[in-house]
């Protein structure tokens, strides 16, 4: 893509009356975070055991994190797996390949990234295990009931509100059926920096300031949801810290390829004092 087409991006999706998700990861397209592997990377990762200058390193985080979703959710064989926020798909074919899904239902709003994880299914072979789904997780195209395990990686953040999303995951699950997820915690702004930070990143990373509370409130509203919570904690500490020293130490010709403008405007997102919550739910069996 030439410069000025990409410069030109950023006016184009900040002018937008709503800063949405599905618009900001089109125009980020494969490139959305560079890691100089061959995986497509949008997550930050769970870094202990991992030096941030080894080789793929960010890969080997990335799966890190999938894998403590994955065992939160407690998958069996054969289980039906809802991704909410998929990505482009790499979780999805995680849970197939080494966890043991039976059949993998991917939502996600960018046509892109759906796009990705169609072409990385079919050379994989397991186009009839997955359904890659162009849809709102706040209003999911999934019958009641449906499914037996609800996952998602790093995405609840940007849900137009988690609320609704808490709501329709525990809509479609089973009785008995698991909530497995990690996302970002924006606590309440501290002070006039962390305010104007907060206003940026929820224009730049298309963040309702709906979703703007601390992990507490967090686990009261998936409880207030319906969900019996079995497990939180918050893992801040094993992913942003060595998530911002491998964006400083990681190859200069990936720095070089990187989204310059995109890169300003996430300066904010590197600095507000996020939490990082994994939280484990159950939906109560039938009395």
């Amino acid at each position: 893509m030439k410069i000025l087409e990409r410069l030109a991006r950023w006016p184009r999706f900040l002018a937008k009356k709503r800063a949405d998700p599905g618009s900001l990861y089109d125009m980020r397209g494969e490139g959305a975070m560079q890691s100089g592997g061959e995986v497509p990377v949008v997550n930050m990762g769970y870094w202990p055991g991992i030096e941030t200058h080894e080789p793929e390193a960010i890969e080997r985080a990335v799966y890190a994190l999938f894998d403590r979703v994955a065992e939160g959710a407690r998958i069996e064989a054969g289980m039906h797996v809802l991704d909410a926020g998929c990505g482009f798909g790499t979780n999805g074919l995680h849970l197939l390949q080494k966890h043991g899904a039976g059949k993998v239902t991917g939502l996600n709003v960018s046509a892109v990234q759906l796009e990705t994880a169609a072409r990385r299914t079919n050379a994989a072979g397991l186009d009839d295990r997955v359904e890659w789904v162009l849809g709102d997780v706040t209003k999911m195209p999934v019958a009641d009931a449906s499914v037996d395990r609800v996952v998602s990686v790093e995405a609840a953040f940007h849900f137009d509100t988690r609320d609704l999303f808490f709501a329709e995951a525990i809509r479609v699950l089973r009785p008995g059926g698991v909530l497995s997820m990690v996302d970002l915690v924006a606590p309440p702004p501290r002070h006039a920096l962390d305010r104007a930070s907060l206003a940026s990143i929820c224009r730049s990373q298309a963040m309702p300031m709906a979703n703007v509370y601390d992990r507490a409130e967090y686990v009261q509203r998936v409880r207030a949801a319906g969900f019996e919570i079995e497990e939180d904690e918050s893992i801040v500490d094993r992913v942003f810290p060595h998530f911002r020293r491998w964006q400083l130490t990681r190859h200069p010709s990936l720095l070089l390829a990187y989204d310059w403008v995109f890169a300003i405007a996430s300066v904010p997102y590197l600095i507000y004092p996020w939490d990082y919550i994994r939280l484990v739910a159950r939906k109560p069996f039938l009395s």
